[in-house]
């Protein structure tokens, strides 16, 4: 009996113990399950925490969105050189091949004007001005930025609701640059590599500036800035090097269409960027043709053994019948594209937008040509194209990466 009677408090105090226990696990489940749906709803001005010295930096998004991908990278850098805020618009993802086609800086303001975002979760109504706002982060790494600077992300371009939202009451505490041709120096002493731009403007200058909000229009192009300085060019090779593509639906999709091909090993990777409004089709074919035949002289179309030796995986946006691409699956035996791939594309019919709920796979279906075309032995290119570029940086990466595991 006596034993009993200790057993009851003892009891009770296991009940209570696991109850608060029970407690602390559902809100630190609620508050990580909901961590990204809170930062994603910016305009929710209740949320936001600002002060009278923290200063903030924005920027408009444009073109395709490996375009919008190196204006973030710029972005990023000024946040972290300059110590402001960094204010981050959605990707704008378009439909059919969104993350290709080229928007130019001309249309840049005129396209944000028309812009509509897609609701109600419906593809019925999408045009060409049409877009839906997605999360950065539900594409790429954001480890490294989270430890450098501090950030919101934004949903639309309402600059109304952004200039309440950060307390600004004042037209003089907003500095809008909204000059294209601007090329930011990180030292005075750089030499001049103007490219296409025709202002120079040192950085150290622009951390001067005492207003509250620096408002970009375009910080596209991988020469807006230019670093010199070691810290500076180290930041940006780590940034470069570590925001890279996470989402695991689309690496596991990505995995097992390498893994059918016959492995990183056994393909090379091409892409041909030969849509509307870009370069000649057939130039592009032939100039794809012709080096792969220089650089693989045993391909032989008629050995039906070809595919043993070489296997091309052809990431490209227009479709497989279409008369300019004919030539170049005359010429190699053993081409593939993504559409050879129906079956393993299932898992992406069912990716959905955390903001609303729309399925990804008609936006995000690009992107897994992106990452099936640079993981190849080797990889080629359209010039021109910033997708080509980034496919070509990350087969760089992949190559490394797999130098330092043998």
């Amino acid at each position: 009996m006596h034993v009993f009677q200790n057993f009851l408090p003892r009891r009770l105090e296991c009940i209570v113990t696991l109850k608060i226990l029970f407690t602390i696990s559902w809100i630190s489940y609620f508050i990580f399950e909901h961590e990204s749906e809170m930062s994603w709803n910016f305009n929710n001005f209740s949320t936001i925490q600002t002060t009278d010295q923290e200063k903030y930096l924005t920027y408009l998004p444009h073109s395709g969105f490996h375009n919008q991908r190196i204006s973030l990278i710029n972005a990023i850098f000024l946040a972290w050189f300059l110590n402001r805020t960094l204010i981050i618009p959605p990707p704008l993802l378009y439909k059919n091949h969104a993350l290709i086609p080229m928007r130019y800086f001309d249309r840049l303001y005129k396209d944000l004007s028309k812009l509509k975002l897609c609701k109600n979760n419906s593809l019925k109504n999408f045009n060409e001005e049409s877009y839906i706002g997605y999360d950065w982060e539900e594409l790429m790494d954001f480890t490294f930025l989270k430890r450098n600077i501090k950030y919101f992300k934004r949903r639309d371009f309402n600059f109304t609701q952004l200039i309440k939202s950060l307390h600004i009451n004042n037209d003089n505490d907003v500095y809008n640059i909204t000059d294209n041709q601007l090329q930011f120096y990180d030292s005075s002493v750089s030499i001049d590599e103007y490219w296409h731009f025709t202002t120079r403007i040192n950085l150290i200058d622009l951390s001067k500036r005492p207003e509250k909000l620096l408002h970009f229009g375009s910080l596209f192009s991988s020469y807006k800035i230019i670093t010199r300085l070691p810290e500076n060019e180290n930041f940006r090779n780590k940034l470069n090097h570590t925001m890279l593509p996470n989402n695991p639906t689309i690496l596991k999709i990505v995995n097992r269409i390498v893994d059918r091909i016959g492995g990183t090993d056994n393909y090379i990777g091409v892409h041909a960027r030969i849509g509307k409004g870009f370069l000649n089709q057939n130039e592009t074919m032939q100039n794809l043709t012709e080096v792969i035949q220089n650089d693989f002289k045993d391909i032989d179309v008629k050995n039906s053994n070809a595919c043993l030796q070489t296997k091309i995986f052809l990431a490209t946006d227009v479709p497989r019948n279409i008369s300019s691409i004919q030539l170049f699956f005359q010429t190699f035996p053993c081409v593939y594209m993504l559409d050879d791939f129906d079956d393993l594309l299932e898992p992406l019919k069912s990716l959905k937008n955390p903001n609303d709920g729309m399925i990804m796979f008609e936006f995000l279906i690009p992107f897994v040509d992106l990452l099936v075309v640079s993981m190849g032995n080797k990889f080629y290119k359209t010039y021109s194209s910033t997708f080509s570029k980034y496919a070509q940086f990350l087969n760089q990466i992949w190559l490394e990466d797999k130098q330092q595991n043998i």
